[in-house]
């Protein structure tokens, strides 16, 4: 344990300092030197037998090593020579090499510079293609007659324009892109055009020319649009033939089809959003103001009637503010999603589900990146609910609050029953509809809530105290001895049926079981105290009994109460009066 190893000196990573900081925790510092010293010592002299020993051969090698110095001093002179004819060599093949790097990168240059010319050349040709084509259409009144084939005409121009945005780097927006991060230190500037991922200036200015006129075609559309679905919307208002047995319906084939064409050029085009801001405008806006202008006259006729039951203007100031949406949402679902809705038709024509017995029509009219009724009706209307009702997120009145975030959750569920299945799943990850939940305000709901059901279990407890007790209490189908009971049930009822809202299943839960938490204690409580004073067996009475009052009767209904509370909320969903817990 004291000893040195000597070994260690041999290997080729010693390190002095770390072997004295080692062996000085286990050997003192006067020890360690005096071994070290003593080992320094056997080898110098180890060292000199050695010499001493072999002394012959060390001195016929140094003869020998003098005989090849000998030697070897007439080939330095040729062996520096060939050194610095390699080192020229070498500096000449780098130089051959820089230059053939600078070929490689020019070619490459001009490789580049021709692949973006012949891009250019061939988008160039393709848009004035796509320009002829359109300046035909509007200058020609002739070729305008046959009018599916000029609608299918602006489809293939849609289908153009898309193409040469992507051949020229796929930007839809004018806005000018960012400019490229500076050169590295050492390194050349790369010319415009020069490499791969760069669009040369001449297919950057055409890209620039081909979104501008595919903005002015996509205004052109968008205005022939709305003429079409505004006709198609009147259709149904009107009939489109005079004569007693003219009626309205849905507009003609052509008319249909022509929406559809358009539809799917500005949906090419990066256009979705237009298409359905047209719908939006011409079906959905004026839903809109209907439902609004219903919705305030509901609710200012019951503030009218609040008014003149309380029979003080006081009794109807606490209703400014609780305003009931279910009439604007259920007059949207009337108006919108009803079976003879012309929206609605309209949508399942676009969305290429048709009744018609030809197989062909329903891809004819398909119109697939289209998200109508999310992005026509859903989104506008809770917009509109922002807009016009902003203080509906506050539960200031917690009936109203969760009415109407049932409303709202209904109204959704009855959109998503008439969406496509893809179009339902992006509703449900839209931002805006995230944004729209967010708002509601249910984190200060459930305090409000819990704190009245408790406040109502203490009212029935201290009316136990002071009543009679012989009265039974009703509720939900059944009498209770204990008011509390009764309560209990009520509030219970409340909570999954009133008050429930699809987002706060945890936390209803968790409330409802502190309510029987609480009321077990309050039970035990009313078992355990408050018996009369006087005497308990009433033995005078014609039929000897307990006192109402006694322990052992308070104890045998509190006991009925409870079995009949627990067999009420483990009863099933389909019978049972509150939800099973």
């Amino acid at each position: 344990m004291d000893e040195v190893h000597y070994s260690e000196f041999d290997g080729p990573n010693f390190n002095a300092k770390e072997v004295v900081q080692r062996y000085r925790k286990r050997i003192p510092l006067p020890q360690l030197q005096k071994s070290l010293r003593a080992h320094h010592a056997a080898t110098r002299q180890e060292l000199v037998e050695l010499i001493n020993e072999k002394y012959a051969d060390f001195v016929s090698l140094s003869s020998r090593m003098q005989g090849v110095e000998r030697a070897l001093k007439p080939l330095r002179a040729p062996l520096e020579e060939s050194c610095e004819l390699t080192k020229g060599l070498h500096g000449k093949l780098g130089a051959l090499l820089d230059k053939a790097e600078e070929a490689h990168q020019a070619v490459a240059r001009i490789r580049a510079r021709k692949d973006a010319l012949n891009t250019y050349i061939e988008n160039a040709k393709l848009l004035d293609k796509v320009k002829s084509a359109v300046g035909q259409r509007r200058s020609n009144p002739q070729e305008s007659d046959d009018f599916l084939r000029e609608h299918i005409a602006q489809e293939n121009v849609a289908r153009d324009l898309r193409r040469i945005r992507l051949n020229l780097g796929g930007s839809i927006s004018l806005k000018p892109k960012p400019p490229p991060p500076p050169p590295a230190p050492g390194s050349e500037p790369v010319a415009p055009g020069g490499s791969e991922g760069e669009i040369s200036p001449e297919c950057q200015a055409l890209l620039a020319e081909a979104i501008s006129f595919q903005e002015t075609f996509a205004s052109r559309l968008q205005e022939r649009l709305k003429g079409l679905v505004t006709a198609a919307r009147k259709s149904w208002e009107e009939p489109l033939t005079a004569g007693e047995d003219a009626k309205p319906g849905p507009p003609p084939r052509s008319e249909l089809l022509a929406i559809a064409h358009i539809s799917r050029a500005l949906c090419t085009i990066g256009h979705a959003s237009a298409v359905e801001a047209i719908f939006t405008e011409v079906f959905v806006k004026s839903a809109l103001s209907d439902a609004a202008t219903a919705c305030n006259a509901a609710a200012e006729e019951a503030k009218r009637k609040a008014m003149a039951e309380t029979g003080t203007a006081g009794g109807g100031s606490k209703m400014v503010g609780a305003v009931d949406l279910g009439v604007f949402f259920q007059s949207l679902q009337k108006t919108l999603f009803a079976e003879d809705a012309p929206l609605l038709w309209l949508v399942r024509r676009l969305r290429g589900t048709t009744s018609c017995s030809e197989a062909d029509e329903g891809a004819l009219l398909a119109v697939p990146s289209l998200r109508l009724v999310a992005q026509t009706v859903v989104l506008p209307a809770l917009n509109y609910v922002q807009e016009v009702w902003g203080n509906v997120f506050m539960p200031a009145f917690p009936d109203t609050f969760a009415a109407n975030y049932i409303h709202y959750t209904k109204f959704v569920q009855v959109a998503e029953g008439v969406m496509a299945q893809s179009e339902a799943e992006a509703l449900r990850k839209d931002p805006a509809l995230s944004d729209f939940q967010r708002k509601w305000k249910t984190q200060v709901y459930v305090p409000l809530r819990a704190k009245e059901a408790v406040q109502r279990l203490d009212v029935a407890k201290r009316q136990d105290a002071g009543a009679e007790q012989g009265q039974r209490h009703p509720a939900g189908g059944h009498d209770y001895w204990f008011e509390v009971s009764a309560e209990l049930m009520k509030i219970q009822d409340a909570v999954w049926n009133r008050w429930y809202l699809n987002s706060l299943y945890s936390k209803m839960a968790r409330l409802s079981l502190e309510l029987l938490a609480r009321y077990g204690r309050i039970m035990q409580e009313l078992a355990e105290t408050g018996a009369s004073t006087g005497p308990n067996w009433d033995a005078a009475a014609s039929r000897p009994s307990w006192n109402v009052s006694s322990v052992p009767v308070r104890m045998s209904r509190a006991a009925s109460d409870v079995l009949q509370v627990i067999a009420e909320l483990e009863a099933p969903g389909d019978t049972g009066h509150v939800a099973g817990l």
